[in-house]
C-alpha cells in the first residue's frame, strides 16, 4: 500500500515508505519534524510527487459537493492518493470526509477518524433559507448565515466526481 501523507501525518511520526506533495514539505515548520522529513527524503522513504491535474479536478469536484473547507495543499494530497491508488494518512476530518466520498482509503493520524460522511450547508438562523456557499448575512431577512453539517449517503448524493461516474 502506498501511503500519501499530509503535514499532520509527518508531524505525528507516521511514515512508512510514504508519498507527499511539495506543499506539505513547506508546511512542516517544527525542527524535529523537519529534520525527520528531510532524513526520510534523503533515505528514499518519503517521495515527493505532483498529482495530475485530472485528479486535482476530481477532488475539487468532491469538495464542491461536500462544501468541506480544504486548502490547496489538502486537495493535492488527496489527488496524489487518487493517482497512486494510495491511502491518505491525515488527522484532518475534512480530508477524511472527501476521501470517504471518493472511495479513497485513509488512516487517521493523531486523532480518531471520522465515523460518518457529512455535507456542509449554509443556513440562515432567521428564515432558515439554505445557500450553497458561505454568506455573512441572509439577503432576504438580514440574519446571520451559519455553516451546519448534514449527514449524507455517499452513493446517493456524491456521485459524478470519480473517473467514469455520471452526475
Amino acid at each position: 500500500m502506498k501511503y500519501v501523507l499530509d503535514a499532520s501525518a509527518i508531524i505525528s511520526g507516521f511514515v512508512d515508505n510514504g508519498y507527499t506533495v511539495p506543499e506539505v514539505i513547506q508546511e512542516v515548520k517544527d525542527y524535529s519534524s523537519e529534520f525527520t522529513m528531510e532524513s526520510l527524503i534523503a533515505s528514499g522513504k518519503l517521495h515527493v510527487e505532483e498529482p495530475s491535474e485530472k485528479a486535482v479536478g476530481e477532488v475539487e469536484c468532491a469538495v464542491g459537493k461536500t462544501n468541506d473547507t480544504l486548502s490547496d495543499t489538502d486537495v493535492r494530497v488527496v489527488a496524489l492518493a487518487l493517482d497512486l491508488d494510495g491511502c491518505v494518512v491525515s488527522g484532518d476530518y475534512g480530508i477524511q470526509n472527501v476521501c470517504e466520498v471518493l472511495d479513497i482509503p485513509y488512516e487517521s493520524a493523531g486523532v480518531k477518524g471520522i465515523e460518518e460522511i457529512f455535507q456542509w450547508e449554509f443556513v440562515c438562523v432567521g428564515c432558515e433559507r439554505k445557500y450553497g456557499h458561505a454568506l455573512k448575512e441572509c439577503p432576504f431577512c438580514g440574519n446571520r448565515v451559519v455553516r451546519r453539517r448534514r449527514r449524507i449517503q455517499k452513493k446517493a448524493n456524491m456521485t459524478g466526481c470519480r473517473k467514469g461516474e455520471k452526475s
